[in-house]
């Protein structure tokens, strides 16, 4: 078998050239994102598609552009404004739940089901010996006609109460 040979040779810098694919990113998306949810109440992954881009790009221009975050921090609010519009404005019963169901995923903490369970009773830990136990699963088992016969005792590696 012939040895590796290295068909590529490394890449060189000169000046201002970059390797890659570009990001494609423009200023004017941050406005176009705002007018978006404003006016349809899109989603981030909706404003991908509507962009020609894949959602984790547009999730990559929110980490790297400062500029592009502020203007999702203000589309997100907006975007939950609309869906709240679109709600109150919607006579039947699929348009109403689509709305609720859009409301869910855009604001999680305002919209979520909430359930609250309140207990009140008490419970009685009490700590019984083998004979008051008997006597209870017997005058239990007698109510349903079983018959507990033998008897129980226990083994050395068995811990104690």
């Amino acid at each position: 078998m012939a040895p590796f040979k290295q068909t590529t040779l490394p890449a060189h810098y000169r000046g201002d050239q970059t390797f890659g694919r570009p990001s494609g990113y423009r200023p004017e998306y941050g406005d176009m994102l705002i007018d978006a949810t404003n006016n349809e109440g899109i989603s981030l992954t909706a404003f991908a598609g509507l962009i020609g881009v894949s959602r984790d790009t547009v999730y990559r221009w929110i980490r790297e552009h400062s500029d592009f975050s502020d203007a999702v921090s203000r589309a997100r609010p907006a975007r939950v404004l609309f869906l709240e519009r679109k709600l109150l404005r919607a006579r039947k019963g699929a348009e109403t739940s689509a709305a609720v169901f859009a409301l869910k995923n855009a604001d999680p903490e305002e919209w979520r089901d909430v359930r609250s369970v309140e207990h009140g009773h008490r419970l009685k830990v009490e700590t019984l010996t083998d004979a008051e136990l008997y006597a209870i699963a017997s005058q239990k088992a007698g109510a349903h006609g079983t018959v507990i016969d033998g008897e129980y005792t226990r083994t050395a590696d068995e811990p104690t109460q």
